[in-house]
């Protein structure tokens, strides 16, 4: 007769613990996904800041146009794809003042996007990243 409520038990167990798996799995999984998409998010980030940080240092290190001023920028991250320089503030010829480089791209969340869009949430993301770089001319 215990054995007989042993079984059962175990039984009852099996079926609560897929249960909770099943519960679960969708909350383990958008935070998986959380993390991926934003890892690439803030990588994104990352390299928009150093090619923004770069082409202002050619804007005030040298004496370039400002098409090549955007092209180094450009250059220094190839890890991105749609990246976009803005035309760059160029350093006056008196001296004074500063040098601005504004990186742009668009991003796209492949996991996360999709997940929070069934519930109504998915425009909640930004799908435009975008890092600006300020250096003193002549300094």
């Amino acid at each position: 007769m215990r054995l007989v409520r042993s079984l059962r038990a175990r039984g009852a167990e099996r079926g609560a613990a897929a249960v909770e798996f099943a519960l679960l799995l969708p909350l383990m999984f958008l935070v998986i996904a959380g993390i991926v998409d934003f890892g690439r998010a803030f990588f994104t980030q990352i390299e928009l800041t150093n090619a923004a940080r770069e082409g202002a240092r050619a804007a005030v290190v040298s004496s370039i146009s400002a098409g090549d001023i955007q092209a180094r920028a450009a250059a220094s991250a190839p890890g991105i794809g749609g990246l976009s320089v803005d035309t760059p503030t160029i350093c006056p010829a008196s001296g004074g003042g500063n040098a601005t480089v504004t990186a742009r791209a668009t991003f796209d969340w492949i996991l996360l996007q999709p997940a929070l869009s069934m519930v109504g949430a998915g425009a909640a993301l930004p799908t435009s990243l975008s890092s600006t770089a300020v250096m003193k001319c002549g300094g």
